[in-house]
């Protein structure tokens, strides 16, 4: 031993942050072996050995088992570590854009969330919006709602295709003919906010748009529909288009389908 070439166990423990019991293991599997073990067995580690300690690390947190990680160090090359340097980069790109997805889901949740606490009740608002990127999915059937299975199967595919760290989450549209035949149940459209214009299928015009929000069970959300209908005929107002209902606070947040926070959002325009 000479110097500072070796450290012990515990030393070594220290510079790569974990455990010595890791040590102790990956040493009894023979993955990762200390460089030297004097007469009274401790364990000493050459600080050339940090960067082969580093990518076991790198890895393992990939998800790699141990074996195989054990299998590529007996077999170590130059044109190995080409190879599967390469392939680990392919999985890390694919494990970062699963966190962004999952990142743009807590961004959004605290956004919704957010809103739902900051809902008004009982009122109707007219406020001016700017245009908005949508996409939609295909117009919905009859066929796609027929059972809880067949509307759920078309709702998360739809989720599916849409996710990523540039769109919201899926909302439903319903149609001005629907609204007005108190079908407010029966949805058009889902759609998904993008802030990518080249994703969208329709722009949502900007304009004065009446926002009111229904709190309670989805089952009941005809009650602040006919609300809002009475509001818009006192004040002389016609829906154009869709009404756009985004869920804010639902069985995720809550417990009880009475808390359940939904906004309708309308475009309307002076009779």
């Amino acid at each position: 031993m000479e110097g500072l070439t070796y450290v012990s166990t515990g030393q070594f423990a220290e510079i790569c942050h974990v455990n010595k019991k890791t040590l102790f293991h990956y040493d009894e599997i023979g993955l990762f072996k200390p460089t030297y073990v004097d007469d009274k067995g401790y364990r000493y580690y050459s600080l050339n050995q940090l960067d082969t300690f580093l990518m076991i690390t790198a890895l393992k947190d990939l998800g790699i088992p141990l074996k195989e990680i054990k299998t590529y160090l007996e077999e170590r090359t130059p044109d190995h570590i080409l190879q599967m340097s390469n392939e680990m980069i392919h999985k890390v790109d694919k494990e970062m854009d699963k966190l962004k997805n999952i990142r743009n889901i807590l961004q959004e949740t605290i956004e919704y969330t957010h809103r739902g606490l900051q809902a008004w009740k009982n009122e109707v608002r007219l406020i001016d919006q700017k245009e908005e990127y949508l996409m939609l999915s295909p117009i919905i059937q009859e066929s796609d709602v027929l059972t809880d299975l067949q509307w759920l199967t078309f709702f998360r595919k739809f989720e599916r295709r849409t996710q990523s760290a540039n769109t919201s989450f899926v909302g439903a549209m319903v149609s001005e003919d629907n609204i007005h035949a108190g079908k407010w149940d029966d949805k058009s459209y889902l759609f998904a906010k993008t802030q990518t214009p080249e994703l969208a299928t329709m722009i949502k015009p900007k304009g004065t748009y009446a926002v009111t929000f229904h709190h309670g069970s989805y089952g009941n959300i005809g009650i602040t529909y006919a609300e809002l209908m009475t509001y818009l005929q006192q004040e002389e107002l016609s829906i154009e288009s869709f009404a756009y209902e985004e869920y804010l606070v639902d069985e995720v947040a809550v417990q009880k389908e009475e808390d359940y926070i939904t906004q309708i959002t309308v475009r309307v325009s002076s009779n």
